[in-house]
């Protein structure tokens, strides 16, 4: 039985679907198992099965309040009836029913989605609902509803993803970023420079391991020179020498209509390159030695430059980017490099469109490590707590 195979009461039905990523257009499917014998027992009518697809909104209305506005876009509500008592033949042999079911996704049908703060709470979500419409007048139906998570088919995506896996052999996009910066408030400045080198992408697809480098360039301040002579260890600026000196981060702007104005709240999605632990994949580290240069027609006299290249790819796993008149996300990527000295920092934000990088739906391996499907909110999986939200 899978992850998603839910019993009802007396196991008079379950429910089994395999675990999903679904893409919009395909359908959802699954089985329900039934015990004819025990829908009897317990005087179920009929069985019906269920797809819904819900955009849900909450934002307080003031900062200092526990006032919301909630607004609910139930956009997909289908069902049909699997098993009906006195119409549906019962088993000749074994007293347990097999029912397969086939629900269409719309083929514009949102992404599964969720984002939670103090202000606002936004999901799109979808669930499978089997309900055991139950006889008499104080009988109480019977029901479960089991989560599915759903993006939309990306053609492109796709294909990129293959190259990706291949190794990128396309064009590079540069991202560049350079200062003048001190490490008191007096004397010459001395120069530092960053790029960031991503694949050229219209879209950056799901589960594909995405290459980049970042490349950090010193060049000091004017000094000088006796002969052949190395310059000084505490040389400034000094590149980063370890990838916990950098950080590199996937951040989410959401955009939202609320009661006060047009919200745009950002989160923390995840780190790439972190200080507060190793970054998974890790990250090669090149520097290469000083590199002197002299200035025209001075030999001793001039400045010391230094390189330092970290490698390594993301994997990325979210919620990819969508638009509906409730809810609209984009992506950025923040890179941000700190020298010593009073506000010496490099910073570079590249905006990015995520894709599913899938043309159909694909079975998820839950043993796997990081299985094929996006981050969700926990709440995304219990029903129990939607109502609440």
């Amino acid at each position: 039985m899978s992850l998603y195979s839910l019993p009802l009461k007396k196991s008079a039905i379950t429910l089994n679907v395999p675990p999903t990523l679904y893409v919009a257009g395909a359908p959802v499917e699954g089985e329900l198992e039934l015990d004819y014998e025990l829908l009897l027992d317990d005087d179920i009518d009929r069985i019906t099965v269920g797809l819904e697809g819900t955009i849900h909104t909450k934002n307080r209305v003031a900062a200092q309040t526990e006032t919301f506005k909630v607004e609910t876009n139930d956009f997909l509500r289908k069902a049909i009836t699997l098993w009906s008592k006195g119409r549906s033949a019962p088993p000749e042999q074994d007293r347990i029913l097999h029912i397969p079911f086939s629900l269409p996704l719309p083929a514009d049908a949102p992404p599964s989605f969720g984002f939670e703060s103090y202000m606002n709470v936004a999901y799109v979500r979808y669930a499978i609902e089997v309900t055991g419409v139950r006889t008499g007048t104080f009988a109480i139906d019977r029901t479960i509803k089991v989560p599915v998570v759903v993006v939309a088919p990306d053609p492109l995506g796709a294909a990129l993803r293959t190259e990706l896996k291949l190794g990128w052999q396309g064009d590079w996009g540069r991202i560049k970023a350079e200062d003048r910066i001190r490490k008191m408030p007096w004397g010459e400045y001395s120069t530092v420079r960053m790029e960031l080198l991503v694949p050229h992408l219209d879209t950056f697809p799901l589960f594909a391991a995405i290459p980049y480098s970042i490349i950090l360039t010193t060049t000091s301040a004017p000094t000088k020179r006796k002969g052949l002579a190395q310059p000084q260890k505490d040389i400034f600026p000094p590149v980063p020498r370890s990838a916990s000196e950098i950080d590199f981060e996937l951040r989410r702007h959401v955009d939202l209509k609320t009661p006060y104005f047009p919200s745009n709240p950002e989160e923390h999605v995840a780190d790439i390159i972190s200080k507060a632990h190793a970054p998974v994949p890790p990250v090669d580290v090149e520097i290469t030695d000083h590199i002197w240069l002299p200035e025209e027609g001075k030999e001793d006299k001039g400045c010391w430059m230094q390189e330092a290249t970290f490698h390594s790819s993301m994997i990325l796993r979210y919620t990819p980017t969508f638009l509906t008149e409730e809810i609209k996300t984009k992506y950025t990527l923040h890179l941000k490099v700190y020298f010593p000295g009073m506000g010496n920092c490099l910073r570079i934000e590249f905006p990015i469109n995520i894709g599913s990088g899938l043309e159909s739906s694909v079975l998820v391996d839950e043993r796997a490590l990081a299985p094929m499907t996006i981050d969700v909110p926990a709440t995304y999986w219990d029903p129990t707590k939607w109502s609440d939200q």
